[in-house]
């Protein structure tokens, strides 16, 4: 009986509710849209069947078909781009994207950040997903643990802070599963939507989603800030609506067998009554669930803040949040430490490696059986792309050792072996024909004597080398090394004023460069006074 009188109300909307056309006088995004011929939009490509690639790699799922329902209104092309967490929202700002339907949980502090659009089109709520074997009953049983999680989640940090887990921060959903393959996290934490439709995909896998659903929030689509209220963030609620009323979402989730859920349900019985949703503000039952709140802050930021953010526009407010400033203090605290390691050992690698080089070249067969690890090991090292050489140690190697119990390789210290050969290699290169140069000058000196002088023969290689691990640093992001420009990115992605942390990150390593060329100088000086005596 409920589903007819849901039938009713459906064909009854159809028959009531007028289709949506385009504004006679677009502004704004519309027109350039209009102009363009093309609407862009960003969705997800790792979140099926809401986003994902087809085996031909083209992008499909339910969330693309609403952006073909979009394009089709405007009768305009159609490209899909694909976003992640952490950069849909900057993308739509930057103007890369016109709209985003990307599994966009609505939230307060995004709305501040872009033009969400009411009424929302899904919901989700939070739960884990893990081993079977060792499932997790509450969320009780994951305080303390290291979970799993996708950069720039809404929920990352109540997960935190109210529920105690220890975030283990991955890039996308791929690394996220992965790292849980592996046994690098407990579980991992992520909308119920996705989860249950991954178990339900893989009844064989040994994985189950844990019953105790929370934070149960709306889904947005999204345009860029301003737009909301412009001709077209107007058009684009309209059709929302308008998909609730004919059953138009129902329909797409009996499509990819997603099963009708009782959010939509409940959306489509309101906007199938024309005379309720009407008005702006619309009523509550034709608008979904209200938007996740903001974390609340417990006194308001000082005064100079203020005034310093409305006099020149820099924006200092992220750093009265204890969350958010710890979180940077230890990104900081990760890249100076990673960069001081890595550079000490690139030195060390290269210098052994180069020394051992020009103390068997040669030296007959023997000395060539001798260094060939050392050579396949150098153009290994210096050939593959270091994000390659993390993910293999990091999730392939480290991941058998951890599931074998007997050590399990934690990131920094994966991050900081990885780029210590990364640019050790180029060093032993580098100072093993600088070796040879000085050899050729002082045939008689021990390979130890040669070092002060080739040291200076191949100094600006090696500052070079060992600069580039600075910047390398970032890519520690992959495996769950919250480094400064990863966690300066989540601050963004969570509201943090983009100008006054790019900015920031800009002179920060500028002033950090100029570190280590100085540090450089001071050991070129010792080594030239050692090579002296």
């Amino acid at each position: 009986m409920i589903r007819f009188l849901s039938v009713v109300f459906c064909l009854w909307g159809q028959v009531m509710l007028a289709q949506v056309q385009l504004p006679e006088a677009a502004d704004g995004r519309l027109a350039h849209i209009l102009q363009r011929g093309t609407l862009i939009v960003g969705v997800k490509t790792d979140y099926p069947p809401w986003g994902m690639l087809d085996a031909e790699g083209n992008i499909t799922g339910l969330e693309p078909d609403l952006a073909r329902a979009l394009a089709a209104r405007m009768e305009v092309k159609l490209e899909l781009v694909p976003v992640t967490a952490s950069n849909r929202l900057a993308r739509v700002n930057q103007g890369v994207i016109d709209v985003v339907i990307a599994t966009m949980g609505d939230t307060v502090t995004r709305r501040a950040q872009a033009g969400l659009l009411e009424p929302s089109y899904y919901s989700s709520g939070v739960v884990a997903y893990g081993p079977g074997d060792r499932a997790h009953q509450s969320w009780e049983d994951l305080r303390g643990q290291p979970v799993c999680m996708t950069q720039g989640a809404y929920y990352n940090r109540t997960l935190e802070e109210t529920y105690g887990v220890a975030g283990q921060y991955f890039p996308a959903n791929r690394e996220a599963k992965m790292a849980l393959s592996f046994g690098r996290c407990v579980a991992w934490a992520f909308d119920d939507t996705a989860l249950v439709q991954r178990v339900l995909a893989n009844a064989d896998d040994p994985y189950t989603v844990m019953e105790e659903r929370i934070l149960v929030t709306p889904w947005a689509i999204a345009v860029a800030r301003g737009e909301a209220e412009a001709t077209l963030g107007r058009f684009i609620s309209a059709m929302i609506g308008e998909w609730h009323a004919t059953g138009h979402i129902l329909a797409l989730e009996r499509k990819w067998q997603i099963g009708e859920s009782a959010y939509l349900q409940g959306l489509n019985a309101a906007w199938a009554q024309p005379s309720l949703c009407r008005g702006d503000p619309l009523p509550a039952p034709c608008l979904g669930a209200p938007p996740f709140p903001q974390a609340e802050e417990t006194e308001p930021p000082p005064a100079w803040m203020l005034t310093l953010r409305d006099r020149t526009g820099i924006d200092l407010r992220v750093f009265h949040d204890a969350y958010s400033r710890g979180r940077l203090m230890r990104g900081l605290g990760l890249t100076l430490a990673l960069s001081a390691v890595a550079i000490l050992g690139a030195l060390t690698v290269g210098l052994a490696l180069g020394m051992m080089e020009a103390a068997l070249r040669g030296r007959g067969p023997w000395a060539r059986l001798l260094l060939a690890p050392q050579r396949i090991l150098v153009t290994v090292a210096r050939m593959t792309p270091p994000i390659l050489q993390m993910y293999i140690v990091f999730f392939g190697l480290g991941g058998v050792l951890a599931q074998s119990d007997l050590i399990t390789p934690g990131a920094f210290g994966v991050a900081a072996l990885i780029l210590s050969l990364y640019a050790g290699s180029t060093n032993a290169v580098l100072l093993s024909h600088a070796l040879a140069q000085e050899r050729s000058t002082r045939p008689e000196a021990t390979v130890w004597a040669l070092v002060p002088g080739a040291f200076q023969r191949a100094y600006d290689g090696l500052v070079a080398a060992c600069v580039n691990i600075v910047k390398a640093a970032g890519m520690a992001s992959a495996i769950a090394l919250a480094e400064l420009v990863s966690t300066v990115n989540l601050i963004v992605s969570e509201g943090g004023d983009v100008a006054t942390f790019m900015n920031g990150l800009l002179v920060f390593y500028f002033l950090l460069m100029l570190g280590v060329l100085w540090l450089f100088r001071r050991l070129r000086g010792w080594v030239v006074r050692e090579g002296a005596r």
